[in-house]
């Protein structure tokens, strides 16, 4: 099931981590990767076949990876909840966990073909209609310090597009 080595973390990886999300997030670049994404443009490091295989999710994600399946609908049926996962941290540097989800939202979605309610964490900035069918795109990243949090792409599911 999971690694008993994901589980221990070193200080100096997480105050890098700390130190890249900051510094992401001071440039801007978060938000540049969100729009860069919503545009459907590819990013220059990604290979051309696989570019031109698969369009860009509209929107990222975090997810638990045992809740995650692919190409899914869903709707989102909650307002924005009081929760956020643990991050492995080392004591005293609890505003690395803060910092880490201080941009995301806690949700409930709805697996359409099973019914199954799953928490999902979007970031603050998108927004959500509950009216909305979305479909789930792929595992982008596992999450270092969350653990069993994956990074996900998805999209607004064109067959509910009026």
């Amino acid at each position: 099931m999971s690694n008993p080595g994901h589980h221990s973390v070193s200080r100096r990886s997480v105050v890098r981590t700390g130190s890249l999300l900051l510094g992401a997030l001071a440039s801007g670049s978060i938000g540049a990767t969100r729009v860069s994404a919503q545009s459907g443009s590819s990013s220059e490091s990604e290979p051309e076949s696989e570019a031109e295989s698969e369009p860009e999710p509209d929107f990222q994600a975090r997810l638990y990876g045992n809740d995650f399946y692919p190409a899914a609908r869903f709707r989102v049926v909650s307002s924005s909840l009081e929760y956020k996962p643990a991050v492995s941290v080392q004591e005293g540097e609890t505003f690395l966990g803060d910092l880490y989800w201080s941009d995301y939202d806690t949700r409930l979605i709805r697996y359409e073909n099973t019914q199954e309610r799953v928490l999902f964490f979007p970031p603050f900035e998108v927004d959500l209609d509950q009216e909305t069918t979305y479909r789930t795109d792929r595992i982008q990243s596992t999450d270092e310090l969350a653990d069993g949090i994956v990074r996900i792409g998805f999209h607004r599911d064109s067959s509910s597009a009026a």
